[in-house]
């Protein structure tokens, strides 16, 4: 299906959390009717960018609009974002290589070189009974990629807090940053949800 969206997109920046809300906003501000099936794409994005309305990086915006676009598709948000998410991983068919890749970043703090992925699930589990699989594979990219460290933060979306595992070097360095402690290359970061928010400024100011 093909979603038409009413070209007002020049250049538009507003302090949400998905730009599935701002989508809506546009259909609003065109007097278009958001059908069914419109509507539940829209959710998914929405429900997929804010893990289901627990980010940081969610507004009261998003909320007013997570609550319509769940209506006019007639779905409980809750329950639907639950199976979007499980759907969305797929990590019992995912390699521990894929699984730390699939959804990551690169940053230059300084002179130092690191690697960030994010896993959001609501069966962390999954992930971390292959956490030596996993971490084998994080110390191959540090080794290819010459990073200072890379971290895999494995967030699980209703518990609201994170698993960090971790390799390379200056483990100290992240324990500071993140006020956790590391053990075994892993932490447990409760309340952390959001990659851009929580765990980027604290180890870009850290590695100064």
């Amino acid at each position: 299906m093909v979603i038409l969206v009413p070209m007002v997109l020049l250049d538009r920046n507003e302090p949400v959390g998905s730009t599935a809300t701002i989508l809506t906003q546009l259909y609003d501000e065109a007097d278009e009717t958001i059908d069914t099936e419109t509507a539940g794409l829209l959710l998914s994005g929405l429900l997929s960018d804010t893990v289901v309305l627990r980010s940081p990086t969610t507004t009261d915006t998003d909320q007013v609009i997570a609550d319509r676009l769940a209506e006019t598709a007639g779905v409980d948000y809750e329950e639907y974002g639950k199976e979007l998410l499980q759907q969305k991983s797929k990590l019992g068919e995912k390699q521990p290589r894929e699984m730390v890749l699939s959804d990551f970043k690169e940053f230059e703090f300084g002179s130092h070189y690191v690697g960030i992925g994010q896993i959001e699930t609501v069966e962390q589990e999954v992930v971390l009974e292959q956490r030596d699989a996993i971490l084998a594979a994080m110390n191959e990219l540090v080794t290819e990629r010459d990073y200072t460290v890379l971290l895999l933060l494995v967030t699980d979306v209703l518990a609201e807090e994170s698993t960090v595992l971790i390799a390379g070097d200056h483990v100290d360095t992240v324990e500071s940053a993140l006020d956790t402690t590391v053990r075994d290359q892993e932490a447990v970061l409760p309340g952390v949800m959001s990659r851009k928010k929580q765990v980027v400024p604290p180890l870009k100011n850290a590695f100064r």
